[in-house]
């Protein structure tokens, strides 16, 4: 079975993504008008600031923190789920954007997973 070898551009290109999704979901609640509904709010703040956050430290540390990577899997099954858990799967704007972002980010996460880690030089 082949395994995925990462190269440097190929994780700065998923970092990137990662990154992006965690600011556009910060800003998320005010661009598509959910902002007043606080489960839906605090889902998107809560879940932007974690991806962000693991973006920039995996930008900072991209051989280390190996750990991240899983928990960027965890982190975007829970965007997918959150609608229903959180209870506001009845916001079209919150929901879709939650689901959508979610098996994006999911995708690009389980690629990353799959993928051996980079090789300090």
């Amino acid at each position: 079975m082949a395994t995925l070898t990462r190269s440097p551009r190929r994780a700065a290109l998923v970092y990137a993504f990662i990154l992006t999704a965690g600011i556009w979901l910060l800003l998320s609640p005010y661009l598509l008008g959910f902002a007043w509904d606080p489960n839906a709010w605090w889902n998107a703040t809560l879940i932007g600031a974690s991806l962000t956050l693991i973006a920039l430290l995996r930008f900072a540390n991209p051989t280390g923190l190996t750990g991240l990577r899983w928990t960027t899997l965890i982190v975007a099954l829970w965007l997918m789920i959150s609608p229903f858990v959180a209870d506001y799967y009845d916001i079209r704007a919150a929901f879709w954007n939650a689901f959508i972002l979610g098996a994006l980010t999911l995708v690009v996460a389980t690629s990353e997973a799959a993928s051996r880690p980079l090789r300090a030089r």
